[in-house]
């Protein structure tokens, strides 16, 4: 018995060993607190909240096992009491390496961070403290204004910072499941993959996402958030709810016999309902009502026009009297020597050739929906069938320009 716990000790200190050893072969790393920045000296409460929240998620992705490098124990230390101790005015690179090296680590990360207008601007270095060089800087980024309520943007912002500087990129694993056997499954609003009998396994950066799924059948999923760390696997089920199916299209009939049911066959009445002649009817008659109203608006324009174009030009030519009248025309409202007094009769021919246009456009527009909301029947004359099996006639609408003799006004005449 005893040389059997000494065999387990024995075993259990070579691990420990080997562990160490294991440890030993990778630098050390010291983390400081990010150092609050501002030129006016006026700190708020929510960016010290910012910085300690980036500091402690720097922190715990340098104390995680599968990084090139192994945290520093007693290397939480603020940047600024740090600088304070050894008489720093700055982050000189001889200055900061005295720190890490008094702080026992072989590589040290610090940075500052300052509230902007549009978030918070954050700058970190790794610097190498043996060789007392930076071995690369992080600068700038910027951090929402809203990441101090949301951790895991925190977390997302330190982990993707914290990689770049030491070159890590490694990939979590997320498996996606859901009760649809096929489907598409979109990772922050994008296409990433197709479920095969119900899942789907991806390989995503360490971070934080919004999974959603588009499945025939079924209605697009809620977008869930899931986060994804590296080196782990992380399982996520969407549930996604049968979409509603639409009502059937297409006409019933239904044969009722009229009074006591005692008549003959030949005498039932067919009467047969449709799904859609209403919605058609609501939708026209609307417009049909508002090309009316731009075809009489219109037309009234078209009719003021011409009778102050007629005025303009009666009192052009009493203006003119003794001279040779010319025709009211582009030529004559373009010549010099009648520009002046053609000024207002040439801007109210103008005037009702557009009344014209528009009078035009407003006929075609009541043809059209016209034929559209009456033309093609109602829900009730389309639909029912009467005793004698003849259809109810459709209801017709015509509309009639009727212009006077001298191109001047116009009116119309609608029949249906």
């Amino acid at each position: 018995m005893t040389r059997a716990l000494s065999s387990i000790c024995a075993a259990l200190l070579v691990l420990c060993a080997l562990a160490g050893t294991a440890l030993a072969g990778k630098p050390t790393v010291g983390v400081l607190g990010l150092e609050v920045y501002d030129p006016t000296g006026q700190i708020d409460q929510s960016t010290t909240a910012v910085a300690k929240d980036l500091t402690d998620a720097l922190r715990s992705r340098a104390k995680l096992p599968n990084g090139p490098y192994q945290f520093q124990p007693g290397s939480e230390k603020e940047l600024i009491d740090e600088k304070l101790i050894k008489n720093c005015d700055n982050e000189a690179v001889s200055c900061m390496s005295q720190i890490g090296k008094d702080l026992g680590a072989d590589y040290l990360i610090y940075g500052r961070l300052e509230k902007k207008p549009d978030g918070y601007q954050v700058s970190i270095n790794l610097l190498n403290v043996t060789k007392k060089k930076f071995e690369k800087a992080k600068s700038p980024m910027t951090v929402p204004l809203g990441a101090a309520k949301d951790p895991q943007q925190i977390l997302s912002v330190a982990t993707k910072a914290y990689n770049e500087l030491v070159g890590v990129v490694t990939n979590g694993t997320l498996i996606v499941k859901s009760n649809a056997d096929r489907g598409t499954v979109l990772i922050d609003n994008e296409p990433k993959g197709t479920l095969a009998s119900g899942s789907l396994t991806l390989s995503l950066p360490e971070g934080p996402y919004r999974v959603a799924i588009e499945a025939d059948g079924f209605e697009r999923s809620t977008e869930t958030k899931v986060t994804v760390r590296s080196g782990e696997t992380t399982s996520q089920d969407v549930r996604l709810v049968e979409a509603k199916k639409p009502p059937p299209n297409g006409n019933t009939t239904v044969v009722t016999p009229p009074g006591d049911g005692t008549k003959k066959p030949d005498e039932l009445i067919h009467t047969t309902t449709g799904t859609t002649s209403t919605a058609k009817s609501n939708v026209w008659k609307p417009m049909f009502v508002a090309s009316v109203v731009v075809a009489l608006g219109a037309g009234g324009f078209w009719g003021f026009s011409y009778y102050k174009e007629q005025q303009a030009a009666d009192d052009a030519a009493k203006k003119l009297q003794g001279m040779n009248h010319p025709a009211l025309n582009e030529s004559s409202c373009n010549d010099p020597q009648y520009k002046t007094v053609l000024k207002d009769a040439c801007k109210y021919k103008d005037w009702t050739t557009y009344g014209i246009i528009g009078t035009g456009v407003g006929v075609a527009l009541i043809a059209v929906t016209g034929y559209m909301a009456f033309g093609r029947g109602d829900s009730e004359s389309d639909a029912k069938v009467g005793l004698t099996g003849k259809r109810v006639p459709k209801k017709a609408i015509a509309v009639t320009p009727i212009l006077q003799p001298n191109g001047g006004g116009a009116a119309f005449r609608i029949d249906w």
